[in-house]
């Protein structure tokens, strides 16, 4: 594997673990669906696994939107090891901010993830993704707003 290959499958990498951050974000069904094998496995530990673009769909569907009126991920730490030229084992850690739908509160929620991607025909997806919570925690008190709420217009 040439220098060069290897920064360019770093940088598709970073960007599969980002659009699989946004595409739950800013619910966004093409972008998620897009990034995982057929015969991939999306498992959150306590949830289940889901497998395959289809898959990933069903747990934003009907898991992961219902429960919150919005959420936010910060991916962070990714670190990589090539097993081969068209294998990665990837961990990095994510936190998620939210507001739940039950009881309209917000939510801090710490996890790890541990991946593994594959190269098939040039292209870099997601071959499985095992998200674990470390932390799940409600915000008592506390809902997210935008920061226009706090803030009178200018002039007023």
């Amino acid at each position: 594997m040439s220098d060069l290959d290897r920064l360019a499958s770093r940088a598709a990498i970073q960007d599969l673990y980002s659009d699989q951050l946004i595409g739950v974000d800013k619910r966004q069904e093409g972008r998620l669906a897009s990034i995982w094998w057929d015969d991939a496995e999306w498992t959150i530990e306590g949830i289940g696994t889901y497998k395959g673009p289809e898959g990933a769909l069903d747990l934003a569907n009907n898991v992961i939107w219902p429960m919150y009126h919005e959420t936010i991920h910060y991916g962070t730490n990714l670190r990589l090891e090539f097993v081969s030229a068209d294998k990665v084992n990837g961990i990095g850690d994510v936190l998620c901010l939210g507001n739940l739908v039950e009881g309209n509160q917000s939510i801090l929620i710490a996890a790890v993830y541990t991946n593994e991607y594959e190269r098939r025909d040039g292209v870099w997806k997601f071959s499985k993704l095992n998200g674990c919570m470390n932390y799940f925690t409600p915000l008592a008190g506390i809902h997210f707003v935008p920061p226009g709420i706090h803030f009178a217009p200018s002039g007023a």
